[in-house]
Formats: structure tokens, C-alpha cells, sequence
């Protein structure tokens, strides 16, 4: 009895013992076990602290590069740009308020001549142009345009200035022009050189004793009143292209027109006439200047020359001219007659025979051309006129490789060159060289056209002088060309 109740003493002392020895081991777990957790979480609020400086790091860095881009170009509030390709590269931002569109032009030519001794054959770049308009403010346009061919003998390469101009356009019936522009005189000279019906102008028109030049600078109003009316009038230095004036008279000049047919409201048709008229000097570009000279259509020989017309003394010029234009359908014929008077006193030049040296002089030079041009694939000339001359010609289908061939035309043309009144006026004759007042052309031309842009033009100009000339001490009567043109405008 006495021996089971000391087991049980001993028992329960045990017990106690265990209990007492695991209280102080849990207690010991429990201080442990909290110092860990503060030590984590000391850890993880030192990464926290960490990546919140990271993402402050990083939004200051974002903040500084959106204020400085927008402090650099700015916040856009105007209207969307939009490109297109209409006839050249147009971009405008839709308002109206301004419009910029790109042109530009290349004419690569193979051009054989016969006699072979008067003009050698070869290919060349009669023109290469690059310029544009920019169109502002509704009622403001400026435009400019350099040529990049070369001189004609191909010692060097050229830049010239052809069009450098501002346009005031608030009146449809009276638009204002200032700087080097075209001014329009006649109906062939007032085609864009893109368009013309051949590869060059007629023996009237091109540029020679009659148009010296075909830039000028000055002014000029313009317009269109009604819908088959259609004027310009100018004043201009009269010394031609990227020259300022030598003296203080200028040209005046002018040019009226009406389309009878959109009088009459016929359709499919153009009944063109009108007539242009001006007066001031002769136009040389500088002091010195004192010749006239006339070349071929085909830009082959110079076969008129007559010099000592200018300074010290003044040479007047007045030109007048008649011009019509029938078409219907696909058909049209071109006229046009130009008569320039010259008046003035010869110098002391040596260009000049003796006799006619310091004498008065009262002369005409006439030019005139007729032209039929056929349409074989039936497009329509009144779709191409506007304003008193021709434009682009859209080929009902364009040229492609399925079934498309783009537009076809065939074209005639006879010219007249007459200076008669100057024979005994002419350069006098050398041991390489002769002259003479009057010749005529005969033009057959062909052309493909692949679309409104692109373009190739084959002419053969056969020119017949009055009396035989001498080119490179060959005599002949006649020049025989053959040009062919590659073109691309827009």
C-alpha cells in the first residue's frame, strides 16, 4: 500500500518535471521564433523601400521625357495632313487654309539631222524642271521652278529660274501675278510645254526674232470673268528671262479670248478665237545686246540673224496677233497669225552690211502656222480646255499589260517664217556661213500617250529655206530632222 503510493508520487513528480522542462523549451521557441519574424519583416520592408524609390525613380525619369518632348515640339491641335497624287504630289491639311503640291518634268530627246554637217545627232535633255506651289490663306500662291538641262553645245551643266512668282487669287475674273512668270501672248506660246501638240513650237511661235524670250519679270491681271471669256494684261522689264531691265521702257501687252461653243452651250466642241497685241522694246537682256536671230523647229539651225538694231540706240518692237482654235470630238485645228514691227536706228556693228549701218529702220517680221490634230482613240479636245487653252489629255484607259493602250494621236503642221523686210539687213555672208529672211516647215507627228503623265512624241520637221544657206561651209536648201521625245510630268 505503502509502496504503490510512492509509484504514483514518483509518477506525478515526473510529470511535473516534463511539463515544467517543455514550458521553458516553448517559451524559449516562441522569443526565437519572434526574432526571426522581426528579422523578415525588417528584410521585406527594406526590398519595399527599396522598390518604391525604383517606381519613384521611374515615373520622375517618364515625367522629365514627356515635359521635354512636349516643351521641344509642342502639343498638336490642327488638322490631320493629307498627301494625294492629282497631276502632282498635293499635301493639305483639308481646311483649305494651305496646300502645297510638288511638279516636276523630264524631256529626254534623240534628235539626227540631215545635212550631217549642220547639227550633230545625239540625245538631250531639253528640259528637266523640279518646283511646286504652295497655296496659303485661301487667297495666296507662290510658285517656283528651276530648270536642270544644259547649255546647247553641252559645255556645262545650267540652273535657271523659270517660274518665281506670288498669286493673288480673291477674283476668280481678276487675279493679280508678280514676279518672273510667262507672260500670255498668242495661243500656241501659252500651252504649258507639256501639252504642246509636237515636240516643239512652229516657226511663228518659238523662241527666235519674234519671242526673244519666253520669261519675263513684272505684273500681271488675269482672269476668267465668265465662263467663255477668258483675258490677261502685263507689264514686264521686256529683257527676258532671269534679267533685270537695262533701261527704264517696258512692255505692255495683252491677250483676250472667247469659247463661242460654251456661249452657245454645244457640246463636245470648242469655237476659239481671239487676238493679243503689245508694244516696248525689242528685249535685249543687256546693254550690249543688238541681234535678232531665228532657228529651226526642230532646234537645228540658226538661218536669220540681222545684229546692230540696239544700244546706243532704241529699237521699238510691236507685235499683234489673230488665233483660232476649232475642235470637235477628237478632232481640232490650230491658227494663228503674229506680225512684229521693228523700228528703230542700226548702230556701227560689224554684223551689219556697210551700207545699212547707222541707218533708220521700219521692218515686220510675219510668222503664221495651221495644225490638224486627230485623237485615234476618241478622246475629247473640250475635256482638255480650260481658260483659253489647252491642258492634260486623259486616255480613256491607260496603258497596262491586260487590255489597255492608252490614248494615240497623229498630228500635221505648216509654218511660215517671213523677214523678208530685213534681206538687206542680214549678217553678211563668211567663208563658213550665209543667211537668209524666209523659211517654212512641214511637221507630221506621232504620240503615245501611256497615261496623263507619261508620254512618247516621234516628229520628223522637214524646213525649207527661201535661198540656200551655209552651215560649217556646207550650202543646202533644206534641213530634214528626226526627234524623238521620252516625257514624264506631273
Amino acid at each position: 500500500m505503502e509502496y504503490g503510493w510512492k509509484l504514483k508520487c514518483s509518477v506525478l513528480l515526473a510529470l511535473c518535471i516534463n511539463t515544467a522542462y517543455a514550458a521553458e523549451n516553448t517559451d524559449n521557441n516562441t522569443d526565437d521564433r519572434i526574432e526571426k519574424l522581426q528579422k523578415m519583416l525588417q528584410v521585406q520592408q527594406k526590398q519595399m523601400q527599396e522598390q518604391q524609390w525604383q517606381m519613384k525613380a521611374m515615373a520622375d525619369e517618364l515625367s522629365a521625357l514627356q515635359n521635354g518632348r512636349s516643351s521641344d515640339k509642342g502639343k498638336s491641335k490642327g488638322s490631320p495632313v493629307y498627301g494625294s497624287f492629282k497631276d502632282g504630289l498635293v499635301f493639305d491639311d483639308g481646311t483649305g487654309d494651305w496646300k502645297l503640291q510638288l511638279n516636276g518634268r523630264i524631256q529626254a530627246d534623240y534628235r539626227t539631222f540631215d545635212p550631217d554637217e549642220w547639227k550633230n545627232d545625239g540625245f538631250f535633255i531639253r528640259r528637266a524642271r523640279f518646283g511646286g506651289t504652295f497655296s496659303f490663306l485661301k487667297d495666296f500662291a507662290v510658285r517656283v521652278e528651276g530648270e536642270y538641262n544644259n547649255v546647247s553645245d553641252g559645255s556645262k551643266g545650267t540652273t535657271a529660274l523659270t517660274y518665281g512668282y506670288l498669286d493673288y487669287t480673291r477674283w476668280k475674273g481678276a487675279k493679280i501675278r508678280a514676279g518672273q512668270f510667262k507672260p500670255f501672248f498668242g495661243l500656241e506660246r501659252t500651252y504649258s510645254t507639256n501639252f504642246i501638240d509636237f515636240s516643239e513650237l512652229s516657226l511663228a511661235t518659238n523662241n527666235g526674232a519674234i519671242f526673244t524670250s519666253t520669261y519675263d519679270r513684272g505684273v500681271m491681271v488675269f482672269g476668267d470673268p465668265t465662263t467663255w471669256l477668258n483675258y490677261n494684261a502685263y507689264i514686264v522689264n521686256g529683257s527676258g528671262q532671269n534679267n533685270d531691265d537695262v533701261n527704264d521702257h517696258k512692255d505692255f501687252g495683252g491677250r483676250i479670248n472667247a469659247n463661242i461653243a460654251s456661249l452657245a452651250d454645244i457640246k463636245n466642241t470648242v469655237i476659239h478665237v481671239g487676238a493679243s497685241a503689245s508694244d516696248g522694246n525689242i528685249g535685249f537682256s543687256t546693254a550690249a545686246g543688238s541681234s535678232i536671230t531665228q532657228g529651226t523647229e526642230a532646234n537645228g539651225v540658226t538661218f536669220f540673224t540681222v545684229g546692230g538694231l540696239g544700244n546706243p540706240n532704241k529699237a521699238d518692237r510691236t507685235r499683234w496677233g489673230v488665233e483660232t482654235s476649232l475642235a470637235y470630238g477628237p478632232v481640232k485645228l490650230n491658227a494663228e497669225y503674229i506680225n512684229a514691227n521693228y523700228d528703230g536706228r542700226t548702230n556701227a556693228s560689224t554684223d551689219l552690211p556697210a551700207a545699212m549701218r547707222n541707218k533708220n529702220f521700219d521692218n515686220d517680221i510675219n510668222g503664221w502656222y495651221a495644225d490638224l490634230n486627230w485623237l485615234v482613240t476618241g478622246e475629247n479636245w473640250s475635256d482638255t480646255y480650260k481658260s483659253g487653252v489647252y491642258g492634260r489629255v486623259k486616255p480613256k484607259q491607260n496603258f497596262n499589260d491586260k487590255d489597255g493602250w492608252g490614248a494615240f494621236e497623229l498630228g500635221l503642221r505648216y509654218s511660215k517664217f517671213d523677214a523678208s523686210d530685213f534681206k538687206n539687213m542680214l549678217k553678211p555672208t563668211t567663208a563658213t556661213t550665209s543667211y537668209t529672211s524666209e523659211a517654212d516647215a512641214w511637221t507630221v507627228g506621232a504620240k503615245w500617250l501611256f497615261n496623263p503623265n507619261a508620254r512618247v512624241v516621234l516628229n520628223f520637221v522637214r524646213t525649207s529655206f527661201d535661198t540656200p544657206i551655209k552651215v560649217n561651209s556646207k550650202v543646202d536648201d533644206t534641213e530634214k530632222a528626226l526627234l524623238l521625245r521620252a516625257q514624264y510630268d506631273f
